[in-house]
């Protein structure tokens, strides 16, 4: 860690949690020879010939012990003065902080600073910071701070985390410069610098974005940082807050890593003081089998208490659950029961499920016209399943009269080849209409459909692939199938892409459409 961070105005908000280290010889990313191969024989040719980039290059090698060479300080420093000669400013810097910390040659300080200064003075953002990081451990801050700017400025992200660091530690809550340090601390913690995801959801914590915070320790954790589970354990979260934590480790967003058993933890704390959406999130993900973690029994007594409470997205997963016996008896007639509330509570997918129960009979009387205006009512309210459905029984002329007739019907229609027909199959095998649940056929009609590129079996089987439903979860495969629904305009496809952190595919998928 640098002198920086290291500075009592830099890293107060993150007490206890960063620990606090001396000088170390270390590389960055930026600063190792880049390539995939090199040729060392030519590369000592040209630096003995005098090329300073070369010289660097061997100097790092030799540094790092890589390119076939073995590590070695003597080596390194050599080549590290005749191009620090030649006014190599990554050279000076390298040079400058063997002379700070006396590494294989004598310590001199006062040489290390200046030749610090001179690589700072030249452009090289690593000494940039550095040098602010000396000057802020003398307590020059009026100086340092320029610098560290400077190295923002090339973007540095280590300085993105001290520099916001220090702004958080000094600036009055909901000033600019308290939430210039935010922005400059979520750069950085974005880019996975550790330091920054401490101090960043210490400092959250502390402003009362529990949640926010608490995420931001979390991927710090992850990522190795020392005494944050520790420090968790002592933070009190509201059940509110654990869920929405939760819900953040169930979906990730491009930034913020999906990650399961965090998610199950958060989920499970919320839920044990009774919060309804952490109860129905963690039935969906064990009925559903998120994860390929199919436990519907378990998921079952989480949906119960959140049914409980009324809350309608519950109650109509448990009704779902209920009329095919997945985790729970069979009973068609609880199931109705359990979306008429729903409905009451203008749940809309509540409505389709009791249209599709209309048309099959299921714990209800078939009734053509209750059917019709079930769905009706559903599409009305937008609700997308209800909307296909009405629209494809309307345009090839189907009656609601008889279930098991339409069923065979698109059934057929299917499989001579209809992409919407298979998107419906899909659609029917997904909660079990007229059919009993199954995500393996469920997958295999919605993949026959994506094969014709149909807009919403593309965003169901990039649903499917997201959270891993029968399929292997695979993002990168469920963001480009997500691209093509989005190209279509479906905004549920959009949605998405903006959820996992795909906002500029988005925004352009929008602009073209």
């Amino acid at each position: 860690m640098s002198y920086f961070l290291r500075n009592q105005l830099f890293g107060a908000l993150a007490a206890g949690l960063i620990c606090a280290g001396g000088m170390m010889l270390q590389v960055s990313a930026q600063d190792a020879p880049q390539g995939t191969a090199v040729d060392m024989a030519q590369l000592r040719a040209a630096a003995e010939q005098g090329d300073a980039e070369s010289q660097l290059s061997l100097g790092m090698y030799y540094f790092m012990g890589e390119g076939g060479l073995k590590q070695s300080d003597a080596d390194a420093i050599k080549w590290f003065q005749l191009a620090a000669k030649q006014k190599n400013y990554q050279a000076q810097y390298m040079l400058g902080i063997y002379c700070m910390e006396g590494r294989t040659i004598k310590k001199n300080e006062e040489l290390g600073l200046k030749l610090i200064q001179s690589a700072a003075n030249g452009g090289f953002a690593e000494a940039q910071y550095e040098y602010a990081s000396i000057l802020a451990e003398q307590n020059k801050m009026d100086e340092a701070l320029p610098w560290m700017e400077k190295a923002v400025e090339q973007e540095y992200y280590p300085a993105f985390a001290a520099l916001g660091a220090h702004y958080i530690a000094t600036a009055k809550p909901g000033t600019p410069e308290m939430n210039q340090g935010i922005q400059l601390l979520m750069a950085a913690a974005a880019e996975g610098d550790m330091d920054a995801q401490v101090t960043l959801g210490a400092a959250l914590v502390e402003q009362k974005e529990t949640a926010a915070g608490v995420v931001w320790l979390e991927v710090a954790s992850m990522n190795g940082a020392k005494d944050v589970a520790e420090a968790l354990k002592e933070l009190e979260v509201t059940p509110e807050e654990a869920s929405e934590i939760a819900s953040v480790f169930y979906h990730g967003d491009g930034i913020i890593p999906k990650n399961y058993e965090k998610f199950k933890f958060w989920a499970e704390k919320s839920a044990a003081q009774n919060y309804a959406g952490a109860q129905t999130l963690l039935g969906m993900y064990y009925c559903i089998g998120v994860n390929h973690e199919l436990l519907p029994e378990r998921g079952i007594a989480h949906l119960e208490k959140a049914a409980a409470q009324n809350d309608p997205e519950a109650l109509t997963l448990l009704a779902i659950c209920c009329r095919n016996g997945r985790g729970t008896a069979q009973d068609a007639k609880r199931a109705i029961e359990l979306l008429q509330k729903a409905a009451k509570l203008s749940y809309a997918p509540a409505y389709t499920q009791l249209a599709f129960s209309s048309l099959f009979g299921s714990g209800i009387a078939s009734k053509a016209e209750v059917t019709r205006k079930l769905f009706e009512k559903a599409a009305a309210m937008n609700e997308r399943t209800a909307i296909i459905f009405m629209e494809y029984c309307t345009k090839n002329g189907l009656s609601f009269e008889n279930g098991a007739a339409l069923l065979k019907q698109i059934a057929a229609a299917a499989k001579g080849g209809d992409a919407q027909a298979q998107y419906l199959m899909g659609e029917m095998y997904c909660d079990g209409h007229g059919v009993k649940m199954d995500e393996k056929t469920m997958a295999a009609y919605y993949t026959m459909a994506v094969k014709q590129n149909y807009i919403y079996a593309l965003t169901e089987l990039s649903r499917l692939y997201e959270m891993g439903i029968y399929v292997k979860e695979n993002r990168d495969v469920a963001i480009q199938l997500a691209l093509k629904a989005a190209e279509q305009g479906d905004q549920q496809a959009l949605s998405y892409l903006n959820t996992v952190g795909q906002v500029d595919a988005a925004e352009k998928t929008q602009a073209n459409n």
